[in-house]
């Protein structure tokens, strides 16, 4: 007979089975609904709903059934105080407790397995998993406002994920699969058109086929910001049956194709927790599960049975079926209902589809939308005031969440609407944070949240008090990390006030790459603490209607690479406090106004100076003073002095005679110091010695001239010195030694002059002609004297100088050995014609001769207190070559540029006498 038992965790034993029906359904929750009756009235539903609770059948045929929960609902229906009392009542699987919990959270960086599991796992539900695809994990998952169990029932949904029930010895265990087809098939069961016959076995009877048109074509479309806008990311999923393929279903599905592969990484800060990317292959995967859940039940069969076994997920065959397409079909049990009551016949029935397709569960439970804007709060790790990713992402804490930490781990990266966004342009205006945001969902999709907005609070307070400031906006920002300063823009619009406001908390820069104007209606000012540069490429012009005034601190430089003009249509006024100077260009030519009432106007040659006490006009040269009317000089006292005469010049028909001063009288015996024309004491001599080691070399000779220092003034500049014999023996037998150099180098200058070794050896450096032999002593070498050589003689500062003049002619008197080595070197690659000269001189030998030899002219130079500190060369050049112009000598144009600097020239005579040369033709001789 068969067999229905209850039991109950509460161990409630008084109940008796009267009638039973059960439901199930693959992917779904069973439902036992039981009529029982006890003798008690009493019972204790309490004791009973909620709590563990079982339902067994043994029909005697197959194997027996037991499910196994929870009492999910019992009622009280009747009671009789002398008989037995009803009672209604439901048993569920203990995974509809699920259904009682609704809940808003996060999942991150987790695949749909691992998320159904663990949200298992918190009602201590276990399930068995017969998976064999690969689930790769999802950034970011939400349940909003979902169950657990619909939260559940949509991601194993997505994933193609099927669950049914199986009894494993003690309890009903949820099995999760995701090739339900898979597997050995139950014993056949044999067909039986009327079952009355043969109720004593098992059998199958009633089978409908079952056919319906299903949608053919599965479309999902998804967008990857990632890549170009008109990227098609596109999946496609379509049906053998031709027919049916323009029954399409397409959908936009935001977000469907993001996976985080866990390769890539080309974005380290957006990729810091996870790897999410589009993927394809997935896109594809996706669809066609959609598709296959969408035709599970395109082709299945009903039936009944006498057996109990036939539960969703159970594997059968039909045996002896007249159709070929059932019989020995294999066949997925997806539903079956039971129904009965004790010594009554028991009905099975069921639905199963074909094995040959695919199965997945059908995407029937609803995701959930939010309508509308939600606001949120930016967060980021401890210490950061601006957490984003490369992208300009944040990440939030919802409100609801209330697993959330407030920190990098409340939610995935979010995307956030800016004002204006261009590729590579637009406008940025990064979420900070702590600041409330408003967020948006793609779709309503609670999977796909973006920043659409953001909202002052009472602790994110407006930038300026209101009302107060009502008319007043702008965007200020804040410096990071915090430190009190800010950068703004800002408007002001109330009538009568409007500003327009610009704050740098550090620099402003400005970029214009074509034109600027400006146009100021009334005043403008500025004010700059510290320093101001412009650099103006052209030209830049300035316009001032009325006045315009400076004021400078310090000082003011101006540099005008090339001219200046300024027009004053009337007066000009410069005041200074200690100095007006002015020149023009490197040699000292200008002007000098100073506070002591002094005024200076000179050009380094001659000068006029304004003085307190008078006028003094200075010239180093010739000072001509030319009028074309009359030229008066008057005075209290007028006093012309000349040395050694005073000419006057009038253009009349004869020269008048006009007295002049006695001209300098001859040398006498040496008379004290300062006394004229006299020579210098003799003792008061150049001495030195030594000997010439290589033509061209300096010989250095001591010189004593005690009487000259300090140097003379310009008026007692002596006409004649005598440095002694002793001095000039030592001279000459120094310059004596390179004579025959002079001779060879003058014979041999054309080849010399392209003769490296002549160069080495400072035989030839300049035309050939006259030769500086200084600075005090030198000995003679063929070559032109130039104002530079005049500016080496004395050198910085150098009071005296003693030089030579070589010409060609100068008598042989011998050549040092290692100068001999050296031009007999020189003389070996020359032509014969070039080298005979030179052999000559090198096989002349030393000697030691102490005459000046023929053609060399001796001179000396004497700084005086007139002479600068340093000499200018070029000047001399110069007017070396002005005065050779006026018909001078060499010696007299020498010493006319030489004294505009405050030098005079003398003449030796080889015996220690040197005369002064004047460039007048009145040398003292």
């Amino acid at each position: 007979m068969p067999l229905l038992e209850l039991s109950f965790a509460s161990q409630e034993d008084s109940l008796s089975v009267r009638h039973f029906a059960v439901r199930e359904e693959i992917s779904n929750l069973f439902e036992v609904a039981i009529l029982a009756r006890s003798p008690s009235d009493e019972i204790d539903l309490e004791s009973i709903v909620g709590q563990g609770a079982g339902f067994a059948m043994d029909g005697g045929i197959t194997t027996p059934r037991v499910w196994t929960g929870i009492c999910s609902h019992m009622e009280l229906l009747q009671v009789e105080s002398t008989g037995l009392s009803t009672y209604f009542l439901k048993i569920a699987p203990a995974l509809w407790r699920t259904t009682l919990r609704r809940n808003n959270r996060i999942f991150q960086h987790i695949s749909i397995p691992d998320i159904v599991t663990k949200v298992l796992a918190e009602w201590q539900i276990v399930p068995e998993l017969r998976l064999s695809g690969e689930y790769l994990q999802h950034e970011y998952r939400v349940q909003y406002g979902e169950t657990d169990f619909a939260f559940v029932n949509r991601l194993l949904e997505e994933a193609g994920i099927a669950y049914f029930f199986a009894y494993d010895g003690s309890q009903s265990v949820l099995v999760l699969s995701d090739e339900p087809t898979s597997g050995n098939a139950r014993a056949p069961l044999l067909f039986v058109d009327n079952p009355g016959d043969d109720a004593e076995h098992e059998y199958i009877t009633k089978v409908k086929l079952i056919q319906r048109v299903k949608p053919g074509r599965f479309t999902f479309r998804d967008f990857d910001f990632r890549n170009r806008l008109d990227y098609q990311l596109l999946s496609e999923a379509r049906a053998q049956v031709a027919t049916e393929l323009p029954y399409e279903q397409y959908s936009y599905e935001p977000g469907a194709f993001w996976y985080e592969p866990g390769r890539g990484g080309d974005t380290p800060v957006a990729d810091d927790k996870g790897i999410a990317r589009t993927s394809e292959k997935e896109g594809n995967k996706l669809v066609t599960r959609a598709l296959d859940g969408e035709r599970r039940t395109r082709r299945m069969l009903s039936y009944e049975a006498n057996v109990a076994d036939l539960a969703p997920g159970a594997l059968l065959t039909i045996d002896a079926h007249p159709r070929g397409d059932i019989a020995q079909k294999k066949l997925l049990a997806i539903a079956a209902s039971f129904e009965g009551e004790p010594g009554a016949a028991w009905t099975f029935k069921g639905e199963a589809v074909y094995t040959d397709a695919t199965y997945r569960p059908e995407r029937r439970t609803p995701r959930p939308r939010i309508r509308g804007v939600q606001s949120a709060v930016v967060v980021g790790p401890a210490g950061e005031e601006i957490h984003v990713d490369e992208f300009g992402r944040v990440r939030v804490q919802f409100h609801w969440d209330r697993e959330g930490t407030f920190d990098d781990n409340s939610s995935c990266w979010i995307r956030v609407s800016q004002g204006w966004a261009g590729a590579g342009y637009g406008l940025l205006n990064l979420p900070r944070v702590g600041q409330e945001v408003l967020v948006e969902f793609f779709e309503g999709d609670p999977d796909r949240p973006v920043v659409t907005g953001r909202v002052f609070s009472q602790t994110r307070g407006v930038p300026y008090k209101l009302p107060d400031n009502k008319t007043k906006s702008g965007w200020k920002s804040a410096t990071s990390p915090g430190a009190g300063g800010f950068n703004e823009l800002s408007f002001e619009d109330a009538a009568g006030r409007e500003v327009i406001h610009i704050q740098a908390q550090k620099d402003f820069t400005e970029l214009v790459k074509n034109n600027q104007s400006s146009t100021v209606l009334n005043n403008r000012s500025a004010s700059i603490t510290a320093n101001d540069s412009m650099t103006v490429g052209a030209s830049q012009s300035f316009n001032v209607g009325q006045s315009q005034s400076h004021t400078i601190g310090k000082s003011q430089k101006n540099d005008v690479g090339e001219s200046r003009v300024s027009t004053i249509a009337k007066a000009d006024s410069i005041e200074a406090g200690d100095t007006i100077r002015g020149t023009v260009g490197p040699e000292g030519v200008g002007y000098a106004f100073n506070k002591d009432q002094t005024i200076t106007l000179t050009n380094k040659v001659a000068s006029i100076v304004f003085t307190p006490e008078g006028l003094r006009l200075d010239a180093q040269g010739d000072l001509h003073i030319t009028a074309n009317g009359t030229l008066r000089l008057s005075g209290g006292e007028v006093k012309i002095d000349g040395k050694p005469n005073v000419y006057v010049n009038c253009d009349a028909a004869a020269s008048a005679n006009v007295p002049t001063l006695d001209p300098a009288r001859p040398p006498k015996p040496p008379g004290g110091p300062g006394s004229g024309g006299e020579t210098i004491e003799a003792q008061s001599k150049l001495s030195g010695q030594g000997t010439v080691e290589e033509p061209g070399g300096f010989e250095e000779v001591t010189i004593d001239l005690a009487s000259l220092a300090p140097p003379p003034t310009p008026s007692a500049v002596p006409a004649a010195i005598n440095i002694g014999g002793g001095a000039a023996s030592a001279i000459n037998a120094a310059v004596a030694k390179a004579a025959p150099v002079i001779d060879a180098v003058e014979s041999a200058r054309s080849f010399l002059a392209r003769d490296p070794m002549s160069q080495a050896l400072t035989l030839v450096q300049s035309p050939v002609g006259e030769q500086v032999l200084g600075p005090v002593l030198t000995n003679p070498i063929t070559g032109g004297l130039t104002g530079s050589d005049l500016v080496g003689i004395l050198g910085q500062g150098q009071q005296v100088g003693i030089f030579h003049l070589a010409s060609a002619g100068a008598a042989a008197a011998g050549v040092p050995g290692s100068a001999a080595a050296t031009l007999a070197a020189a003389a070996a690659g020359m032509p014969g014609a070039a080298a005979a000269p030179l052999a000559a001189a090198a096989a002349a030998g030393v000697s030691g001769a102490a005459a000046l030899p023929a053609g060399v002219q001796q001179f000396m130079a004497l700084r005086t207190q007139a002479a600068p500190p340093k000499l200018d060369g070029t000047a001399l050049s110069n007017a070396f070559a002005q005065n050779r112009v006026l018909g001078l000598s060499t010696a007299e144009a020498h010493s006319a540029a030489l004294g505009q600097q405050g030098v005079a020239l003398f003449r030796g005579n080889g015996a220690g006498v040197f005369h002064q040369v004047l460039p007048t033709g009145q040398s003292d001789r």
